[in-house]
């Protein structure tokens, strides 16, 4: 093989291997976990992503038993410890959601939940990936300290 093949065939090599290196997923930037209180205990899982939202009570509405805040968490994988004080906790428990930037770029999230139970649950599972969704409702909800009523 001559000079000018062998140095061809090295350069398409690096510009491919580059091309591939380049196309890898980032780190995640975003660290996300959920935190909850089971009697004197606390459990901690990672989350791959929570969804929060707040539903105004109708004017009309007297039922103060009503929950209207949800939360739905996609669970990078089944943490039974949390689904086990879910399960045995029908009044609800507390805990939080805290999000951290670990390059520091951005501030730091914390929503607090009060109350929460457990309304649907929702688990898959294949050969190649796996995820657990819980949907909560809970009786209150603070948002970086601030009271969403």
């Amino acid at each position: 093989m001559n000079k000018k093949s062998l140095s061809l065939i090295l350069i398409v090599f690096c510009f491919v291997t580059g091309f591939v290196s380049a196309q890898q997923p980032e780190e995640k930037r975003l660290k996300i976990e959920i935190t909850v209180k089971d009697g004197n205990k606390s459990i901690t899982s990672p989350v791959r992503t929570a969804t929060f939202s707040f539903t105004k009570p109708a004017a009309s509405s007297t039922d103060t038993s009503q929950k209207n805040y949800y939360l739905a968490i996609d669970f990078e994988k089944q943490d039974l410890n949390i689904l086990r004080a879910f399960a045995k906790n029908k009044n609800g428990l507390d805990g939080q959601l805290t999000m951290v930037d670990i390059y520091g770029k951005t501030p730091a999230r914390k929503l607090e939940f009060k109350g929460a139970t457990l309304d649907a649950l929702s688990d898959q599972l294949n050969g190649d990936y796996s995820s657990s969704y819980f949907s909560l409702s809970c009786n209150l909800v603070i948002i970086d300290g601030i009271t969403i009523e």
